[in-house]
């Protein structure tokens, strides 16, 4: 299948990346999800649950994480590509909101410290963190 497309902006806030999805083919909603998920996307029904217990800085996270997911149609992955998949899309989400010029600069004033540069990008840590591991041996190599 085709991927199905969709286009942010790095600096887009939740309330931003929400109405925009609803120009998607696409549900997103709110939930109480159990303990250490975040979000869900369901290829069956179309639709993106986000945590509601969560701050707006994750679900921003979250959100471009399953709209990934979704533009892969990954609710039809096999589940022996499971690892494959979330790692595409952890690479994906962190190349997509976290701007590299930002990045960098804030590396440089920030000497490393993650918290302060990850508050500074609306990103998580772990967000951050997969920027590191997955996307920037990329753009190096």
């Amino acid at each position: 299948m085709q991927e199905r497309e969709f286009h942010i902006d790095p600096h887009m806030t939740y309330g931003d990346l929400r109405r925009y999805a609803d120009t998607l083919d696409v549900t997103v909603s709110s939930a109480t999800l159990p303990t250490g998920i975040n979000g869900i996307y369901s290829e069956s029904v179309r639709t993106i649950l986000i945590d509601r217990n969560t701050s707006y800085t994750q679900k921003r996270c979250t959100l471009v994480h399953e709209l990934v997911h979704w533009s892969y149609w990954d609710g039809s992955c096999d589940p022996r590509n499971l690892p494959k998949c979330e790692t595409r899309t952890r690479r994906l989400t962190a190349q997509m909101i976290v701007p590299m010029k930002d990045a960098e600069r804030l590396g440089e004033e920030y000497e490393g410290e993650l918290s302060p540069i990850a508050t500074e990008l609306d990103v998580t840590i772990q967000v951050l963190r997969d920027y590191q591991s997955l996307v920037l041996p990329r753009t190096y190599a």
